[in-house]
């Protein structure tokens, strides 16, 4: 391929001659002027009273070389991430006055990667006016979609004896717009007519009623003038059924076609749209009619035509058509490629510090891998020696160079060859980066009642949307919720984004949502954090200051995908930078997705969707959650809570989407007792956000309301849920789930045996909780507790309900305490309150006072120990007292017995596995986790005999209260408690002890 004479390391040293960084405004039209030009083969800038600027660019059509040419690397100026039309202004000089053959060609070819980006262009003689400048589309591409030196051409065709002159103004980039037919253009027969529409842009819709006949009733015509000759587009149009009852609806619901007029020949057939396959909600659906080439000369309709179906489907409505023209360069696979191809590697900060170099290779070649500085081509690292290689092959920079240092900002160029000739080629800019910093959890005490919320369903008239806004959210206040996921909340004008916050301020409304969040997830910002950063400041800071925008929304339950969970790090990361005051969340879902995304993102909060209730269980029966055989709705929300456990620093709570909804094929619709034990369940197992999934009826999903916005059956439930969790939250926001301590009868069904149980601790008062809950969701249930003294630690005055503050009989025994027959609704729950004796005599050992031997450490930041820091020990294949305690005699009473005990917990040596038949299934730990016991070193004896601790009787990283025993301290002589973790690293991790304490008897 010729390039106007100039060779590759020519292109080089030019581009490494331009200035690096892209611009901080971004245009929809960018025009690149003559004097921007690089010329050869004689061609030249001249004078030209033609144009505006007085100047254009003139080659002779002597030879097929592309004389004129506008080359660059950065794109910064456009859009990221934005298909963008490529015109270029031509005029020509006739030789004679009807030329032949062709007059010039223009095209896209990137330089670094050899191959063209828009194939080339060649214009007829016949197409071009003698003297008369001419505005001629290239091609739709990408542009920011890489870094290498891109050159944008016109070359002659050597036929100057029918065009001799070619003059070129300019290049002009415009952004890509689909061609969309609007309603008010369609042809509309047999009483179709224009309706307003508050859920259309242009507040109207073209409607259509269905019944006998099979006329084409609306007709949107293709404009010729709009489309391209050869070119494939896409065509969908939005389409939102009337339905004469929202549930029971159903078979056809419209036909549509394209029929050429001037062919009489179908270029879609005629096709009927079942409502099986279209879905239930209230605003216009996309539908795909499908993919066609149009002869702009022609008459091309796009038709819709009624169905005789409507006793169920009255109507149909159809907002407009739209023709996507599918670009030459949109699934452009280049044989190598950098991810990402901007790097900010000096500062170390996580984000895009390395780049993954992938490429693939026809046949076998021996080809190592260098990267060359491009303003001089000095080759500043050699990742990988010349080896036979073949197929696909991939290595990674660091943006050192080969003495470990790293580069200075600037281009450089991969080259992947034998050392003298380059199989492959590509471009990587090392860049400062955006400046990141950790923001605090403004949340963490928050206990927020949520609704899921499908804003796909506000109106785009601001006028419709204010009341719609206000309707809907004085019903969401009425209904005892204050906070609202925002679903969908995409394409809406700016003013409809405003009144939506301002609505939901006048309602006592919080939102969790970002506007247009879609537009984030593209390549390009993948691959430029400056621009990905742009874009998060240009969609957030409208808003910033608006006090209802109380978190951003990012993805909903984001799939099993490494490059998706870094760059949802790196969206998160930015946007809590940009807005410390508010946290970026997702919600997570699976065994997979979950701690995959978690771990990279660590969110300000852990927000999940355990779904409790599948198609085919029986009425409270929470197993195979997810189709998951060896999970519970309970063990899941432990797996999930274990994600923010396991960090020792991560003081996340964790919020639940609790299931309102079926969904065909799936879940079943929970009833309201199964809603309340999922609620109670919630509670239980370490929730403090409760919201509910979902608030309007749409899809197979009857929300809260009706189609009618009519509070359906699950409203009134919700209603008293969160009256309950209102009157509980104080409890809530202080309660920390530690391992249980009490064992329940009765409260089961054939899925469990017994109620679900778990113990809490109070942060502030040391008291301890219950929450209780009947698993039985049919009947209701006496549920007997026994309460381990033992692993109570401590003794107890009082039992309390938290919900009605009621007093709880009990009995005390010297092991137990035991609560009988407590009487249960179906499915209900309870908070019960231990109340600690507060007059017991206390001496707690916290570990900054441990001795610690053997690698174990202490006075290690956790925050869920009670003082903030913890010791602890990695579990190797041996043992010793690793933690110790000698206490001080003058603190004890003489003579007195006293109960010692101490804070423990494990962490096993995995949270879950597979079975042999691939289930996956919760890690269940054998042999011991630890020892302990009393020494005396005085006397070589052991007031308290040492004991062992199974690793199944520890809760994975659940703080355990472990009695060491009863005795009489000595007040001469030097004693010891001591902690010994057992050498069982396949089933023990770690072990960690927070503090020792005495209690006298």
């Amino acid at each position: 391929m010729r390039v106007g004479g100039i060779g590759y390391v020519a292109v080089l040293a030019l581009l490494a001659a331009l200035t690096f960084g892209a611009g901080s405004a971004y245009a929809q039209e960018e025009t690149i002027s003559d004097d921007r030009f690089t010329f050869s083969g004689g061609a030249a800038r001249t004078s030209d009273a033609s144009v505006p600027d007085g100047y254009s660019a003139h080659m002779l059509n002597d030879s097929a070389d592309w004389k004129i040419q506008y080359r660059n690397w950065d794109f910064g100026t456009l859009r990221p991430g934005v298909l963008y039309d490529v015109y270029v202004k031509v005029k020509v000089a006739h030789t004679v006055p009807n030329p032949t053959g062709n007059a010039f060609k223009a095209g896209v070819y990137d330089l670094t990667n050899e191959s063209s980006v828009l194939p080339e262009r060649t214009i007829a003689a016949a197409e071009t006016v003698n003297g008369t400048w001419q505005e001629i589309k290239i091609g739709t591409f990408a542009p920011n979609s890489g870094v290498n030196s891109l050159s944008f051409y016109v070359g002659g065709t050597a036929n100057a004896g029918q065009v001799s002159d070619i003059y070129v103004d300019a290049f002009t980039f415009k952004e890509h717009r689909n061609y969309s037919i609007e309603d008010n253009l369609f042809y509309k027969f047999n009483g179709a007519s224009l309706v307003s529409d508050e859920m259309t842009s242009d507040h109207s819709a073209a409607r259509m009623a269905n019944g006998p006949g099979t006329g084409w009733n609306l007709q949107a015509k293709v404009d010729g003038t709009r489309i391209e000759a050869g070119k494939t587009y896409k065509i969908t149009a939005g389409v939102k059924p009337e339905r004469s009852d929202w549930k029971t609806s159903s078979g056809d619901l419209f036909g549509y076609l394209v029929y050429n007029l001037t062919t009489s020949s179908f270029l879609v057939n005629p096709t009927i749209v079942d409502s099986a396959t279209f879905p239930k909600v209230y605003y216009f659906h996309q539908v795909q009619i499908g993919s066609i080439t149009v002869d702009p000369s022609h008459d091309v309709r796009v038709c819709f035509f009624p169905v005789d179906n409507a006793a169920n489907f009255p109507a149909i409505r159809v907002d407009s058509v739209t023709l996507t023209q599918q670009p030459e360069d949109e699934s452009y696979g280049k044989s190598i490629h950098a991810y990402p191809y901007k790097l900010s590697p000096a500062n170390g900060d996580g984000l895009n510090d390395t780049t993954q170099i992938s490429y693939t290779l026809p046949s076998p070649q021996t080809v190592g891998i260098t990267v060359q500085r491009l303003s001089d081509q000095a080759t500043v690292r050699t990742l990988t020696t010349p080896a036979l290689q073949s197929g696909s092959q991939s290595a990674v920079w660091d943006g050192k160079n080969d003495n470990g240092q790293y580069v200075d900002n600037g281009l450089y160029v991969v080259r992947v060859g034998n050392g003298t000739t380059d199989a492959l080629r590509t471009n990587v800019q090392v860049i400062d980066g955006v400046a990141l910093s950790d923001s605090p959890n403004p949340i963490k005490n928050d206990v927020p009642k949520g609704i899921f919320y499908e804003a796909g369903a506000i109106p785009y008239d601001v006028t419709d949307a204010a009341n719609y806004l206000n309707d809907t959210f004085a019903d969401i206040h009425q209904l005892g919720a204050d906070t609202v996921y925002l679903a969908n909340w995409h394409a809406k004008p700016a003013a409809v984004y405003a009144e939506t916050l301002s609505k939901a301020a006048q309602n006592q409304i919080k939102v969790i949502g970002l506007p247009d969040a879609y537009t984030l997830f593209n390549e390009t910002l993948y691959n430029d954090e400056q621009a990905m950063y742009a874009q998060i400041g240009e969609l957030v800071s409208p808003y910033m200051s608006d006090t209802a925008l109380y978190a951003y929304y990012l993805a909903d339950e984001p799939g099993n995908d490494l490059k998706l969970a870094d760059n949802l790090k790196d969206i998160k990361r930015m946007m809590e930078t940009i807005d410390p005051s508010r946290p970026a969340l997702s919600t997570y879902i699976g065994l997979d997705r979950l701690p995959l995304h978690y771990d990279a993102q660590k969110p300000h909060v852990m927000n999940i969707d355990p779904y409790g209730v599948r198609e085919g269980n029986a009425i409270g029966d929470f197993t195979s959650i997810y189709h998951y055989p060896g999970f519970t709705f309970e063990t899941y929300m432990d797996f999930a809570s274990y994600q923010v456990r396991k960090d020792l620093e991560d003081d996340a709570p964790m919020w639940s989407i609790l299931q309102t909804n079926e969904s065909t094929g799936w879940l079943r619709n929970p009833t309201a007792e199964e809603i309340r034990a999922m609620t109670y369940g919630a509670i239980g197992h370490g929730s403090k956000g409760f919201s509910y999934f979902v608030y309007q009826t749409e899809l197979d999903w009857t929300g809260i309301v009706d189609e009618h916005y009519q509070p359906a059956e699950d409203y009134v439930t919700v209603q008293t849920l969160f009256s309950e969790i209102e009157t509980l939250k104080p409890t809530i926001r202080k309660m920390k789930r530690i391992a249980n301590v009490a064992t329940a009868s009765g409260g089961g069904n054939a899925a469990y045996a017994t109620a679900d149980v778990t113990t809490h601790l109070d942060t502030e008062t040391g008291d301890k909780y219950l929450v209780v809950v009947n698993h039985d969701c049919l009947s209701p249930a006496n549920i007997s507790l026994s309460i381990d003294r033992a692993a109570l630690g401590m003794d107890i005055t009082a039992v309390t309900n938290m919900l009605d503050q009621a007093g709880v009989a009990f009995t005390a025994t010297p092991t137990h305490y035991v609560i009988s027959n407590l009487g249960f609704a179906p499915g209900d729950g309870k908070v019960l309150k231990l109340t600690r004796d507060a007059a017991q005599d206390v001496y707690v050992g916290e570990d900054a006072a441990f001795h610690v031997n053997n690698g174990a450490t202490k006075e290690q930041i956790d925050v869920s120990a009670g003082d903030g820091k913890t010791a602890k020990h990695a579990v190797t294949s041996s043992r010793t007292w690793n933690f110790q305690w000698f206490w001080d005699p003058a603190e004890l009473t003489p003579g007195a017995t006293y109960d010692l005990y101490a804070n423990i917990k494990i962490q096993y040596a995995t949270d879950m596995y597979k079975d042999g038949n691939g289930v996956d299934r919760n890690f269940e730990p054998t042999g011991d986790a630890f020892s302990y016991g009393v020494y005396d070193v005085t006397a070589n004896t052991y007031p308290v005999p040492e004991k062992r601790m199974s690793a199944s009787g520890m809760e994975n990283m659940f703080w355990h209260t472990v009695k060491i025993g009863s005795f009489v301290p000595s007040q001469t002589n030097s004693q010891v408690v001591y902690i010994m973790p057992w050498d069982n690293p396949g089933n023990v991790k770690e072990v960690y002890v927070d503090k020792f304490y005495f209690v006298k008897r």
